[in-house]
Formats: C-alpha cells, sequence, structure tokens
C-alpha cells in the first residue's frame, strides 16, 4: 500500500492560557481521581479511528461536503491527547512546589513512563511489521529506529512503517524527557506558593509563545509543506499543546492548595455544556467555513490554522472534565460511564492496532483503498481492534503499570490524579 495512505496531519496548535487561569484564585477540594477524564481519552481514541476509516474507505472524500468533512478532521483526537498528557503529567510537578516540598524520585518517574509506552508498542510494532505483515518493514524504514521511535528524525522514515501513526508516540517520549527538565528549572528558586503560581503563569505562556512563534518564523521563512510535515512532529513544534494541558494543571493544582471553596460557577452544569459548546462551534466552523482539503495533506499555513482550532476546541473539551464535580453532574454522566471510562482504559491498544486491522480488512475482503464501504470497515475496524486492545492491556499494559508500581511510592507518584495516563495517539 503506498506509504501517502498513511500519511496523517502533522499540524501546530493553539493555547488560551488566560481562560485556563482566570479560574485559579478559588479551592477545590483535593482529589485522588478525575474520572471523566479517562472517558476523553475513550473518545479521543474513537475520534481517531474514525478519521482513518473515513479516509481509508474513501468515504470522507466522496461526501465532503457532508458528513464526511466531519469525519475528516477526527485527527483532533492527538490534540485532546497532548493536552491531557500535559495536564496529567505536570500537575504533580505543580502540586509539589507549591507544597513547598520535592517532586520526589526522578528514577522512578521514568520507569513507569517506559513501561507505559514501549513493551505494548514493541509487541504491536513486531506483530504488524512481521507477523501480520500490515505492513511489513520495507525500506527505507528500519527496526532499530521504529522501535526507539526515533523515526520521525529522518524524513525518509516519517511516513509510512508499520505503525505510521507512531510518530505522536515519539513526540509524546520527548515531552516525557523535557518535561523533569522544565520542573526542575522552576524549582530552583524556592518561592511562596503565591509567587510559584505567577511563575508557573509565566512558564507555561512562554512555553506557548515559544512555540507558537518558532511555527510562525517557520512558516514565513518559507518551509514547503514536506519540511514542516517533519517539524510539526518534533516537540517545540507541538509543545503550545502540550502547555495548554500543563495550563490547565497550573491552574488545577492552584485551586487544591487554596483553603476557600472553588466559585459555584466553575464546577456548575451551565459552565460544562458552554465550554462544550465554544468547542462544538469551533469544530463546525473548522469543517464547513474554511476551505480544507479533506485527505490532511495541508499547507504549512492550513496546518498553522488547523491546529491553532484544535488546540482551543480540546481545551474546552477538556476543561470541564477537570473542573467537575467527582462522581456528579453532566460530565461524570457523559464522560465517566463504564463504556467510555473502559475505552480510554485500553484507548492505547486501540490506538497502536486499528490501522493494521483496516489494512487486514482490504487485504481479506479484497476491497480497493478508497472505495469500500465506511460502515463495513469501521465495523470491521472495531471489532478487530478492541479485543487486541483489551489483549494489549490485560497481558501487557497492566502487567508493566504493575511492575512500574512496585518501586517505592514517591511525590511525583502521589498527586492525586490519574496514575498512569494512557500515551496519547
Amino acid at each position: 500500500m503506498e506509504s501517502i495512505l498513511r500519511h496523517r496531519g502533522l499540524t501546530p496548535g493553539f493555547i488560551n492560557v488566560g481562560f485556563v487561569l482566570m479560574v485559579a484564585t478559588r479551592r477545590a477540594p483535593e482529589r485522588a481521581h478525575f474520572p471523566a477524564l479517562d472517558g476523553c481519552r475513550g473518545v479521543a481514541a474513537l475520534a481517531v479511528l474514525v478519521l482513518h476509516v473515513s479516509l481509508l474507505s474513501g468515504y470522507a472524500s466522496r461526501t465532503e461536503n457532508g458528513i464526511g468533512a466531519f469525519l475528516a478532521r477526527g485527527d483532533v483526537g492527538v490534540s485532546v491527547f497532548f493536552v491531557l498528557s500535559g495536564f496529567l503529567l505536570y500537575r504533580p510537578f505543580v502540586v509539589a512546589r507549591l507544597a513547598q516540598r520535592s517532586s520526589g524520585d526522578l528514577g522512578t518517574y521514568a520507569l513507569r513512563r517506559i513501561l507505559r509506552i514501549f513493551p505494548a508498542y514493541w509487541v504491536a510494532l513486531l506483530v504488524v511489521g512481521y507477523v501480520m505483515d500490515a505492513p511489513a518493514f520495507a525500506d527505507p524504514h528500519r527496526l532499530w529506529s521504529h522501535f526507539f521511535l526515533l523515526h520521525i528524525y529522518d524524513n525518509a522514515q516519517l511516513v509510512g512503517g508499520p505503525i505510521q501513526q507512531s510518530w505522536t508516540l515519539a513526540t509524546e517520549l520527548s515531552f516525557y524527557a523535557f518535561l523533569p527538565v522544565y520542573a526542575w528549572v522552576l524549582a530552583r528558586v524556592r518561592r511562596s506558593p503565591r509567587l510559584q503560581l505567577r511563575a508557573e503563569v509565566t512558564g507555561v505562556a512562554a512555553l506557548w509563545l515559544g512555540s507558537t512563534t518558532l511555527k510562525v518564523v517557520t512558516i514565513a521563512l518559507g518551509a514547503d509543506q514536506a519540511q514542516f510535515g517533519q517539524l510539526s512532529t518534533w516537540l517545540p513544534y507541538r509543545l503550545d499543546e502540550f502547555a495548554l494541558g500543563m495550563a490547565l494543571a497550573v491552574a488545577s493544582a492552584w485551586l487544591a492548595a487554596r483553603d476557600v471553596p472553588s466559585p459555584d460557577w466553575l464546577a456548575a452544569t451551565r459552565t460544562a455544556w458552554a465550554s462544550w459548546a465554544v468547542a462544538g462551534l469551533l469544530f463546525v466552523l473548522l469543517c464547513t467555513a474554511i476551505d480544507l482539503p479533506t485527505f490532511p495533506l495541508f499547507t504549512p499555513r492550513e496546518s498553522f490554522v488547523v491546529r491553532f482550532v484544535y488546540s482551543f476546541c480540546a481545551l474546552c473539551f477538556v476543561a470541564p472534565a477537570v473542573f467537575a464535580p467527582p462522581r456528579t453532574g453532566p460530565v461524570n454522566r457523559l464522560l465517566a460511564n463504564r463504556l467510555l471510562l473502559w475505552l480510554g482504559l485500553v484507548s492505547y491498544g486501540i490506538y497502536i492496532w486499528h490501522e493494521a486491522v483496516q489494512d487486514l480488512y482490504l487485504r481479506w475482503s479484497d476491497q480497493p483503498v478508497f472505495g469500500t464501504s465506511v460502515v463495513e470497515m469501521g465495523v470491521a475496524t472495531l471489532l478487530g481492534t478492541i479485543p487486541l486492545a483489551a489483549l494489549s492491556y490485560y497481558v501487557i499494559e497492566r502487567p508493566c503499570i504493575r511492575f512500574g508500581h512496585r518501586r517505592r511510592t514517591t511525590h511525583l507518584d502521589t498527586t492525586h490524579t490519574n496514575p498512569e495516563p494512557s500515551v496519547v495517539p
């Protein structure tokens, strides 16, 4: 199969730091878990799966002025995953600094991040590439570069490969490495909680502004589509999306550190619906009011606009799941129901396996690429992917998570948030 059929939109993003930090003036009770965030992962994983089904079946191109235009923008799920990672991984550091204590054992942090991303990916990579041949390894793709998620730094290996969507895992891995270094820099000076908040706000704003400026300068210098596409897989060009989640983490941690009740309006049902309405409106405008190609092969300028809007959509989608009261209200009824919680649990497996299942469907059904039924392919993809994702989680991912938790508890691992967020697709 031609490698271009697997190409994904590699586009930059936007963060509205002010929206997030305007709420950081009152306290929310410290919470052991943010259950609705697991539901957000489930929704994001399904969005990416539906996107790829609509593109590979050809449905999005055949109906580009109808529902196909919306299905073709399912890669907004990638921005949701990046925002979730920024929030879940950075919040422990902020909580520790605001409490004026050590962030804990860096070795434990590194071990758990490695165990979370690599074992399940390695198994999928070898099975997809050498057993299922869906697709097989072929030049110029090299096992060692994909094995260690270094292939995004070689433009010849960026598109294609057994798990082509793994470029996001490579971006995520670089964020894992960057985050403790950034946190260490902010912790070098001991400050009062209020001065620390100011430093956190300044730092997050600088990350977003620096990443956004870098993209603008790159476009102004005349980077072509291929160059900008590769650069958009590198952390500096995606850091604004992670910074969005980091801003949510700062706001959440500050609320938890205060000694007065959180404002009622923040947890109100109308606030959640308003936030989701903004996300929906922006998404609809992107799909209908901007003339974009159905297949996500964007010019640098188009990429900037798309990821800019995606990031704001992700912010407004995730924020209610962070600030809503636990176990009650529409946020938890919609995002923390049993089905979405379970899909969020196995979302990593859904991501790394679903494209191989699509290839097998086309091969076994002898259907043409871009010329098959979107319903049939969608059903086949779900029926094939969900069992593989469950097998990946219960046989590989969960044992690795438990092994990582055998390490002694540290501040990094007791921050009252989801302790093992799924790696983003």
